[in-house]
């Protein structure tokens, strides 16, 4: 046999076992988790987060400076103060498929993009933001990450709001006695 013939038979050969290798991996968790994951932001736009999104033992991991992870029970609380005193819309949310950072798989994960307009009182300030959750076999949520600059936001709408930071402060005094 001739070198080229011999190298167009082996090209030939390769190119038959590519075409029937196994179909491009699924990802039949991701549709349901990013419907989880806009329920959740829903429930932020709305004032009503649902508890039954997140597995009992959620982590909301504390992403900021010293700021610690909290479980369902303390983000819950977190988040029902934060939407009593300021609205939050989210806009621009693009949603994509995470993977196990270890395999480089698709493992039903999902990270967002987008811009939070948060509104206290008259004040509004945009905030971009990324996130990424991990769900565990019952399609709960079982950890939220998300990073942005929540606290000087947060600052900047209090700052605007003297009456809303005062009755916060005296919330907190009460707490600490």
């Amino acid at each position: 046999m001739k070198p080229n013939t011999l190298f167009c038979a082996l090209l030939a050969l390769c190119m038959l076992s590519a075409c029937s290798s196994e179909p491009v991996q699924q990802n039949p968790a991701y549709e349901q988790n990013v419907a989880s994951m806009k329920a959740m932001f829903d429930g932020f736009q709305n004032k009503s987060i649902d508890p039954s999104l997140f597995a009992e033992d959620f982590v909301d991991v504390g992403t900021g400076f010293e700021e610690v992870d909290r479980n369902k029970a303390d983000a819950m609380q977190q988040w029902k103060m934060m939407t009593r005193v300021m609205d939050a819309e989210l806009t621009n949310a693009i949603y994509l498929p995470g993977i196990d950072t270890l395999t480089l798989a698709l493992d039903g994960s999902v990270r967002y993009y987008g811009q939070w307009k948060m509104t206290m009182g008259e004040a509004t300030q945009s905030l971009m933001a990324y996130g990424s959750m991990e769900f565990n076999e019952a399609g709960e949520i079982r950890n939220f990450a998300h990073y942005a600059d929540w606290t000087a936001t947060f600052g900047a709408l209090l700052a605007e709001n003297p009456e809303i930071a005062a009755k916060l402060e005296q919330r907190a005094n009460r707490s600490a006695q």
